[in-house]
């Protein structure tokens, strides 16, 4: 190799530029600088400063509500008594004010004669009682005259028992005087019926061909009459009351869905105490007088042709809204007269509750066939008046 190929190369600055290839610095290992240092992790603050922390902060924001909640609290009692001390205040004025205009003095002047003296205050009690009066005369004669059969129901019982009980006794229907009839024509029967009071003592255990009520105390005899079911299945309410009310111009109603004479159940009738006076039917006022049936007292009921025998046994007033006086039970066989009270008004219902027993030795019987509407009976939200 001559000496040439040897002589060093020069780069524009006079430094020497040494024969170095690209593979050679690549296959050359990298070490980290011994003067970089490592890296230092940080400590993690211990668990007791934690907790001391968020004991600190909870004790701040607890501090800091409850003051707020003082505060308001301040501001609003002093609120409130400043608010009561104005009204207290406006009322005492008003009330100043109002006695000053009360007691000034009113001179009336009549002709030929003397003047009287009156304070504005009398004058006022005057006219408010002039008024109360007027209307209350007014209200009483509407209300009596609306309701005057039930009142005079009433009355006439008060006055002369004997008379309203022959009264009642005319009033019977075509069914009544065929079974009046048949009863006088069998000797053992009108023989029992003289010994015991009458005809109303000795009644058939086999009856008219229609259901009828028979209180013997109050002189009822009255047809029983049951509506439709078909608007009760449909839960229909208000077409319900309209068949009620239909049947009412016929007689007393049992009401639909209650249990039927000799089943286990509530055998429910309602019947008017008192109606308007230009409103079809005769049975108006039938119950009127259902308020004088005390505990002990007996009626019967003719259902089906069979003679069943009740004795009442408790008496009570509920409001409209107690549908539960519908409730059926299966452990005993009861009936319920039902009427609205006070006569003439649709305040609260009249409830008597009678047991039924046997026809003729009065003992309590048993529970028998089991109603098959007495678990799920529909109930409306208001009784019938």
């Amino acid at each position: 190799m001559s000496r040439s190929e040897h002589r060093a190369q020069y780069d524009e600055n006079g430094d020497i530029i040494l024969p170095v290839t690209l593979g050679d610095w690549n296959d050359q290992p990298v070490h980290p600088l011994e003067t970089e240092m490592p890296q230092q992790r940080e400590t993690p603050p211990p668990v007791t400063h934690l907790w001391e922390e968020v004991q600190s902060r909870t004790r701040s924001m607890a501090s800091a509500l409850l003051k707020e909640g003082a505060e308001q609290y301040a501001d609003s009692v002093l609120s409130a008594r400043t608010g009561a001390q104005h009204l207290l205040r406006a009322c005492r004025n008003f009330a100043s004010r109002t006695c000053a205009f009360m007691t000034q003095p009113v001179w009336i002047i009549i002709p030929n004669r003397k003047p009287k003296h009156y304070s504005r205050g009398t004058l006022f009690l005057l006219d408010a009682l002039r008024f109360g009066g007027t209307f209350g005369i007014i209200f009483s004669a509407l209300f009596i005259s609306l309701n005057y059969q039930s009142f005079w129901e009433i009355a006439s019982e008060k006055m002369n028992p004997l008379s309203h009980a022959q009264h009642m006794q005319e009033q019977r229907s075509a069914v009544d005087t065929t079974l009046r009839d048949k009863l006088l024509r069998s000797p053992s029967l009108s023989v029992a019926g003289t010994q015991n009071g009458g005809m109303l003592a000795a009644l058939p255990p086999v009856g008219p061909p229609e259901n009828r009520l028979i209180i013997p105390k109050l002189g009822i005899n009255v047809p029983l009459v049951t509506p439709s079911f078909q608007s009760l299945l449909n839960e229909d309410w208000t077409q319900v009351e309209h068949d009620i009310q239909d049947a009412l111009q016929m007689g007393v109603v049992h009401y639909p869905g209650t249990a039927r004479p000799g089943q286990a159940g509530n055998f429910f009738v309602t019947g008017h105490s008192s109606y308007y006076p230009w409103a079809p039917g005769r049975y108006k006022t039938i119950f009127s007088r259902l308020h004088t049936l005390e505990p002990g007292d007996e009626y019967y009921v003719y259902y089906g042709g069979d003679q069943y025998r009740y004795i009442i046994r408790s008496k009570r007033e509920v409001r409209p809204s107690n549908v539960d006086v519908l409730d059926q039970p299966i452990d005993k066989r009861t009936a319920t007269l039902m009427t609205c009270t006070p006569v003439g008004t649709t305040l609260r219902r009249l409830i008597v509750v009678a047991e039924e027993v046997d026809p003729v030795t009065g003992e309590g019987l048993a529970t028998g066939e089991r109603h098959q509407h007495e678990s799920d009976v529909q109930k409306p939200a208001m009784l019938p008046i």
